[in-house]
């Protein structure tokens, strides 16, 4: 099987579950926690965001793109990559004139170089270990020099889920192991917990009830 097969095999069958990350105080709180992390450490290796130039792997409905124009990125400066084709037409129809490359991500052709990388919750959707570096490969040759992959992803399994699975924080670091350096934050209260506590979010974020961590990895 195909890693684009795997993908849309394992979308298919969640297809029935609820959304994670549906209209709730919950969702909202894990939101406001990605942006606001993401802030904090672009800050930290860019000065201006406007003239940055952005390629989001797996990006879904194009919806985290919101997310970076609010922070000062120009619309034109996002590129997209999406396999799912629901989530393709979504992505031109929201964004009609951005670049979008489709279909598998490791089969991006073009000889474009970007400042900002972003993966979110992609690499967990891989099984595969050998999938996983061919991705991570595709990656750092798309990046520029002193370029940054911003990393959202959980670093525990989910024993319900056997669609998914972890990547540890010395996985990511194998996987890109000619990395400059890492800036890595532990971000988003399990959800399990975090779908009981609800509004009381800020109250139970403790470091190690969190799941997912947020990193920049730079080239």
């Amino acid at each position: 099987m195909s890693l684009s097969e795997q993908i849309k095999s394992q979308y298919n069958n969640r297809k029935s579950n609820p959304n994670l990350y549906g209209n709730n105080p919950y969702s909202n709180a894990v939101q406001k926690e990605i942006k606001d992390g993401i802030e904090d450490l672009l800050k930290k290796y860019f000065k201006n965001f406007d003239e940055l130039s952005l390629l989001e792997i797996g990006a879904g409905n194009g919806t985290n793109a919101y997310i970076f124009e609010d922070l000062g990125f120009q619309r034109k400066n996002i590129s997209f990559n999406e396999l799912l084709e629901e989530r393709v037409t979504a992505i031109k129809n929201n964004f009609p004139e951005n670049q979008l490359f489709i279909g598998d991500a490791t089969n991006i052709n073009t000889t474009q170089k970007f400042d900002v990388i972003f993966q979110s919750t992609v690499f967990t959707s891989i099984l595969k270990e050998e999938s996983r570096i061919k991705l991570a490969n595709k990656m750092w040759e798309l990046l520029k020099p002193n370029g940054v992959i911003l990393w959202y992803d959980f670093i525990y399994n989910n024993p319900a889920n056997a669609d998914v699975k972890k990547v540890t924080i010395k996985e990511v670091k194998a996987l890109f192991k000619g990395a400059k350096l890492f800036d890595i934050k532990h971000v988003t209260l399990a959800p399990p917990i975090g779908r009981k506590v609800g509004k009381y979010y800020n109250f139970f974020n403790f470091t190690f009830l969190r799941s997912h961590i947020l990193a920049i990895i730079q080239k």
